[in-house]
């Protein structure tokens, strides 16, 4: 089974004034269930064991590489409290893939693609 699930806009990465390092818990609770209600608008797939994710951000200006793949965060935690997956640990994701693409502004999200193994 394969799940694609897209997010349109920019993720936050782990600096800025919105990036993880500076984020309070509410702020990040709140961000996970407004992905929530998007990961559950997108689908009803229930990936029951091992899966590989490519997670993979059109970026009108591309990111460091740990400041992007830091941005899943809230993402796989929102997958995992809403059964897309079992869990966001490398026991059940194996592999995770991370990719950016350049493209214009108006372009800029995220998708993420998970396939059973």
């Amino acid at each position: 089974m394969q799940t694609t699930i897209i997010i349109n806009g920019i993720i936050p990465g782990l600096n800025g004034p919105d990036g993880l390092m500076r984020e309070h818990y509410h702020q990040a609770n709140n961000k996970k269930a407004r992905y929530c209600l998007l990961i559950k608008s997108q689908t009803k797939n229930k990936h029951k064991g091992k899966v590989s994710i490519d997670y993979i951000g059109y970026k009108a200006i591309l990111m460091d590489w740990d400041n992007f793949a830091a941005s899943f965060k809230h993402l796989g935690d929102s997958l995992v409290k809403c059964g897309v997956i079992l869990d966001d640990n490398p026991k059940i994701v194996r592999p995770f893939r991370i990719q950016q693409i350049k493209c214009k502004r108006i372009d800029q999200r995220v998708e993420i693609i998970i396939n059973d193994l």
